[in-house]
């Protein structure tokens, strides 16, 4: 496929979208997709939860007409819509945490069955040779896209962020794919980032008194798409980059996940408990406000992004690149473990010396 069709079907993704959230917007109330302040929700009014059905039917109207060429973007279609129907119902009804990941784990199965693609091999992360993990395959793969599903949708907690998180991790798979001269694969993360321009519009209020929120619907189609895409980029015959690339890809939205699902468990609670204790709430009791924080964490996630990209582009080893992450992850649990005593004591120093 031609650069200049992808990029055609990039902008047509932006009409359609700002189209579809237009005609969306005002059905809210009657399909029950209304955000109502309360409990740990602090913003003000009824907003509307209709940006990730917005960008699915971006997704579905424009990639339509590709999958007589791609067979793969039709099954793609069906997991997301899946998942996008489980996020509206979720969004309208608050289901059970056992629910939706019976839902998610049934998507998972359906997306390795369909393509017949699962995360066979890790790359050579020990320096040993690759890593082969055979049968242990497919229920790492369920692991993996209950993982990301999950990690994304936990990232929703100020305006643009999870949208802003999903622009690293599936532009840095476009970059990938652009490079080594794959426009057909880049289809799709272009497509995706085109849908989510005019619900970043309308979500970080740039256009006035239309605030919509994507919902869970939003969150856990972003996740679906970033697994999806890792496992294309990865795991195909047209892999693009390493297995332990992927990790730097997504790395703030998933050492947040399992930042606070370890600390929830060694509290003794439900590692699904939903509390204020995530990387964006933690910035604003900071003193940073929501596009202050905003700014810093997806700042912060490029950096990691750039990192998972320069180390693929100089072939830095495996398992040094799998040894920096787990040495910025540990760095990363232990700030935050320890940042309210580290605060302290700056405060104490900056008082003393006064």
């Amino acid at each position: 496929m031609p650069i200049t069709e992808t990029s055609y079907s990039a902008m047509m993704a932006i009409a359609v979208s700002l189209l579809a959230i237009l005609l969306l917007r005002p059905l809210a109330p009657k399909l029950g997709l209304l955000d109502i302040p309360q409990g740990r929700k602090q913003h003000s009014g009824a907003v509307p939860l209709i940006g990730g059905l917005a960008i699915y039917l971006t997704l579905l109207l424009v990639l339509a007409n590709h999958i007589s060429s791609d067979i793969t973007l039709g099954y793609y279609l069906a997991c997301a819509a899946a998942i996008v129907i489980l996020g509206a119902f979720d969004d309208a009804l608050d289901l059970s945490v056992k629910l939706r990941l019976a839902v998610q784990l049934l998507v998972g199965l359906a997306m390795i069955y369909s393509l017949d693609l699962h995360i066979n091999n890790l790359g050579n992360i020990f320096g040993l040779g690759t890593v082969e993990l055979g049968i242990f395959g497919i229920p790492f793969t369920l692991l993996a896209v209950i993982a990301a599903i999950n990690a994304f949708n936990m990232t929703d907690g100020i305006d643009g962020l999870a949208g802003l998180l999903s622009v690293v991790s599936i532009g840095s798979i476009a970059v990938f794919m652009l490079l080594w001269g794959q426009p057909a694969q880049a289809l799709l993360p272009l497509v995706f980032i085109a849908a989510l321009l005019p619900y970043l519009a309308f979500n970080l209020g740039w256009i006035k008194n239309k605030k919509i929120f994507m919902g869970d619907a939003g969150s856990m189609l972003i996740g679906l798409s970033v697994i999806w895409l890792l496992l294309i980029s990865t795991q195909s015959e047209t892999a693009s980059f390493r297995p332990v690339t992927a990790l730097w890809l997504i790395a703030i939205p998933l050492m947040d996940m399992v930042a606070i699902m370890l600390r929830r468990i060694l509290k003794g609670q439900s590692p699904f408990q939903a509390d204020r204790e995530h990387l964006h709430h933690i910035s604003l009791r900071l003193g940073l406000n929501s596009r202050e924080s905003l700014i810093l964490i997806t700042a912060l996630a490029w950096v990691f992004a750039c990192i998972g990209i320069i180390g693929e582009y100089l072939l830095v080893p495996d398992v040094a690149m799998l040894l920096l992450f787990f040495l910025v992850f540990a760095l990363y649990i232990g700030l935050l473990q320890n940042i309210w005593r580290i605060i302290s004591a700056i405060r104490h120093n900056i008082a003393n010396r006064r």
